[in-house]
């Protein structure tokens, strides 16, 4: 997987890349069926200044199709761990529908309509 973080007016600092790690781990184990040169990951944390708010955005790219989630708030660790999450929901929803497992999925059994005799 390529990953590419960005930083706009915000310090890089050793809790944002233990959160990032932290949660790319989580992300390898579920894209492992994916070939990684064809997987990006691009993160962009940005904070502006006049408002005191941060924003979080992360865009994860894949042969299959491309997944975003995007997060602003005032707290950037809770910003990014909330992206990470949104992110690995859109992907197992999306790995879900890959496999096709609303096919598979059993429903409740229809009933045949009881057919009375008019003798």
């Amino acid at each position: 997987m390529q990953i590419h973080f960005s930083y706009h007016n915000v310090p890089r600092t050793s809790q944002t890349d233990r959160v990032i790690q932290k949660n790319l781990q989580k992300l390898e184990k579920l894209l492992s069926h994916f070939a990684p040169d064809l997987v990006h990951l691009h993160g962009t944390l940005e904070s502006n200044g006049t408002h005191k708010n941060t924003t979080c955005s992360l865009n994860l790219a894949l042969p299959t199709g491309q997944l975003h989630a995007r997060q602003e708030a005032g707290n950037l660790l809770k910003d990014l761990q909330t992206c990470f999450n949104q992110l690995v929901a859109q992907l197992k929803k999306h790995k879900d529908g890959l496999r096709r497992e609303d096919d598979w999925r059993r429903g409740s059994p229809k009933r045949a309509p009881i057919l009375k005799s008019t003798k």
